[in-house]
């Protein structure tokens, strides 16, 4: 099944595919395209590693050069079912033979994109929602844990400049001009939307009970949530000459 979506893209005509099914394959060489960029995934559900591996199969079956937006959650020492997929796919991506590059995104953030509307919301939309709405924000655990978070037009700058100068087979991740622990993003983030909001830690047990009543929330992430996630962006950087901007240069975009 295949039909042209609804999304807004300036210069861009999208063309809808069910990647599930192996025929799109065969559709999607049609379009004669230079480069494959890969960045679906499903987060969670019971079929997401299937799916995961389904989508993959997909983008192997093309034969074009790739980049795939992985996550700097395949350096965490941890067994969830995101992080192994994510491990699988690079695994996957390399053994093909094909040229590519693998960017990884730290705690990726930035403006609505508009006339899209996601199944769920993402991360730092719902805290935006918080800081801006509640004079109380819950935060997992000590919120001493770190986080990079890169701006999503860094990112894609980055990984433009990767497609321009030739896709070489390459792992890069992709952090933030600078990390910030939990208490602090959520502050900087306050500050850059006019809010000076409270903060309360919530116990592990707590957040992870409260995490299996919410849909969008994989329980098995909210119970390694509290790692550090940092990531430097220096080999980025001297790859694309991108040069991302801090959490507070880029915060405000959350309101946009």
């Amino acid at each position: 099944m295949h039909y042209q979506s609804r999304l807004a893209l300036n210069g861009v005509t999208p063309f809808r595919c069910d990647l599930r099914h192996p025929a799109s394959a065969e559709r999607l060489k049609a379009l004669d395209a230079d480069v494959v960029v890969h960045l679906a995934c499903k987060v969670m559900g019971p079929e997401a590693t299937v799916l995961t591996r389904r989508m993959m199969d997909v983008v192997l079956e093309v034969g074009l050069p790739v980049l795939y937006a992985s996550s700097t959650m395949v350096h965490w020492d941890v067994d969830v079912d995101y992080a192994n997929a994510r491990r699988e796919d690079e695994a996957r991506l390399v053994a093909s033979g094909l040229d590519h590059a693998i960017l990884r995104p730290c705690a990726p953030y930035g403006p609505r994109l508009r006339a899209h509307t996601p199944r769920h919301t993402e991360s730092f939309h719902t805290l935006a929602m918080l800081v801006s709405k509640l004079p109380v924000v819950p935060i997992p655990g000590d919120g001493q844990y770190r986080r990079q978070p890169i701006h999503v037009e860094d990112f894609c700058r980055a990984g433009l400049a990767l497609i321009e100068g030739g896709l070489k087979s390459q792992a890069l991740d992709a952090g933030g001009g600078d990390a910030l622990s939990m208490n602090d993003l959520v502050r900087t983030l306050g500050k850059a939307l006019g809010r000076n909001p409270r903060i309360v830690h919530l116990p592990g047990f707590v957040n992870a009970f409260l995490g299996r009543f919410r849909s969008e929330i994989d329980p098995a992430l909210l119970e390694v949530f509290d790692t550090d996630d940092v990531a430097d962006p220096t080999a980025m950087t001297a790859a694309t000459g991108v040069v991302p901007r801090r959490f507070a240069d880029g915060a405000c975009d959350l309101n946009r």
